[in-house]
């Protein structure tokens, strides 16, 4: 009887892992003065996570890094 359940709960705990995925949300890009080169290392971290930069929605002085995010699109379900 253990030989037949092993290898049914062997692959039902392999699929429930498979289906796990770590969620990646939208950020904030961080604090400071916008620089050309932190705003390009930023796009390209950000794109790297599936995002890309925006400003805020309030708003803010664009020249200071905490205006901008990374957002990131959840993935729908079946996408991979």
């Amino acid at each position: 009887m253990i030989r037949t359940l092993a290898p049914a709960a062997l692959v039902l705990l392999l699929t429930a892992c498979a289906g796990v995925q770590a969620k990646i949300e939208s950020y904030s890009l961080g604090r400071g003065v916008v620089t050309y080169d932190d705003m390009r290392r930023a796009k390209e971290q950000c794109a790297s996570e599936g995002g890309f930069v925006r400003p805020k929605d309030d708003g803010g002085d664009m020249a200071q890094m905490s205006n901008y995010i990374c957002e990131i699109q959840p993935r729908k379900a079946g996408n991979s």
